[in-house]
């Protein structure tokens, strides 16, 4: 059964599996069943279990955008024999609850060979729940699966392949979720993707980092009933190390374009406004390619926020949805070039629609903007950026807010969206 191929990419590149920190080695499951003694292999991937939580540590993953199939569905569920029962959450874990059995290894992205019948075959062979983690359900069918879509599309690579590295990350405060009569099993607080790629423009290898939160707040208390935050960020390689124990090979970590280390000279080049760097990435658009200078500016520079939108008006939405910005420095700030973005579409030009009074914002005064187009608030959740005027040759300014709203904050009608005292 073919697994895992550290020399996938070709171009004499060779990404062999991370290794284990001396806090993680003791719990990855080993056995002669496996290959290694570690690695349960499957078509286009392979898995190493972390024999105490019953669940997989890391899934290495191919992908062969060229040879993509359309395949159906399995509806089978299995356990993987060679790693064993006691070592693998089955569905108890998962029935009457939130909870999904979350795919590490993606199916789409899986099924894929020379044949129909070959993509089929690597389709079934990811549901095993080997293969399954704890992934609550809103964040699994959206956020998670929005960065699935993103790596499944990718459109940055030279050939069509990729490789790809996911696992779960626990917080020090993690839930628990126990089924009558079994063992007590720990939910993730996020999820790390580690994608890798020879690079269309320069081939070489090229590497984005990212983590998934679908519980931020667990990592840092225990207070067990705050709602979900489901955030994802661009990261770099060192922080995704020190959550999870694991070590990747050193050109993963020279190739990704994040920095975790203090590094003056780059703070001044790329515009960098804290070490280690972490990134809200919530559409493509957002991620960090290599050389790319940062576009944030720290709030006490401009403090203008975004203070409250109209997501989900009655009525003519495209008339009727409104954003609103407030300036909480005791100076006016001239607006006179801004622009807000969704992230999706063109971005709305301040000037279109503000008169030359309009854009002067006083101490402590609020402007409501519309009309919003062509920047559109969808009633599924998304993202607005506002950002200041482009400086000599720049195509935009520098981003001075960015706020994330949820279908849930949009889910009735007329309702206003309030950011200002949010965690931003």
């Amino acid at each position: 059964m073919a697994g895992y191929d550290p020399n996938f990419l070709g171009n004499g590149i060779n990404l062999p599996v991370p290794s284990f920190a001396p806090s993680l080695a003791g719990d990855v499951l080993r056995s002669s069943l496996l290959e290694d003694d570690i690695f349960a292999g499957y078509i286009n991937y392979s898995i190493i279990t972390h024999r105490v939580r019953r669940s997989p540590i890391i899934a290495c993953v191919n992908i062969n955008q060229n040879l993509y199939k359309s395949v159906s569905r399995s509806k089978d569920w299995n356990i993987d024999t060679r790693i064993g029962a006691d070592f693998q959450l089955d569905n108890d874990y998962y029935r009457s609850n939130p909870w999904d059995r979350g795919h590490l290894a993606r199916r789409a992205s899986v099924a894929w060979g020379e044949t129909q019948r070959d993509a089929k075959r690597a389709s079934d062979d990811t549901f095993y729940y080997s293969n399954a983690t704890l992934q609550h359900g809103n964040f699994n069918q959206d956020e998670w699966l929005a960065l699935e879509n993103w790596v499944f599309k990718l459109n940055l690579d030279s050939n069509g392949k990729v490789t790809v590295f996911s696992g779960p990350v626990y917080g020090d405060f993690s839930r628990t979720i126990t089924p009558p009569g079994r063992e007590p099993a720990l939910i993730p607080s996020a999820f790390f993707k580690v994608v890798c790629f020879v690079n269309k423009d320069s081939n070489q290898l090229d590497v984005r980092a990212f983590l998934m939160f679908q519980d931020e707040e667990a990592l840092a208390d225990k207070m067990g009933n705050k709602m979900f935050n489901f955030q994802n960020y661009q990261v770099t390689i060192t922080e995704i190390e020190r959550l999870t124990g694991l070590e990747f090979d050193d050109e993963i970590y020279e190739k990704n374009p994040l920095l975790f280390n203090e590094n003056p000279e780059k703070r001044e080049e790329l515009n960098i406004d804290r070490f280690p760097e972490r990134i809200e990435v919530d559409e493509p658009s957002e991620m960090i390619s290599p050389g790319e200078s940062r576009n944030a500016t720290p709030s006490t520079t401009i403090p203008v926020f975004i203070a409250a939108a109209m997501v989900n008006p009655s009525g003519d939405e495209r008339e009727s949805e409104w954003i609103s910005v407030i300036n909480l420095s005791s100076q006016p700030v001239n607006l006179e070039g801004w622009t807000l973005s969704d992230a999706k579409h063109e971005p709305l030009q301040l000037n279109l629609i503000l008169n030359e009074q309009e854009r002067i914002l006083q101490p402590g005064e609020a402007l409501q903007i519309k009309p919003l187009s062509p920047v559109m608030l969808s009633n599924n959740g998304g993202v607005i950026s506002l950002y200041d005027k482009p400086q000599g040759n720049q195509s935009k300014g520098r981003r001075v807010d960015r706020v994330r709203y949820t279908s849930k904050d949009a889910e009735n009608e007329d309702v206003i969206v309030r950011f200002l005292y949010r965690n931003r």
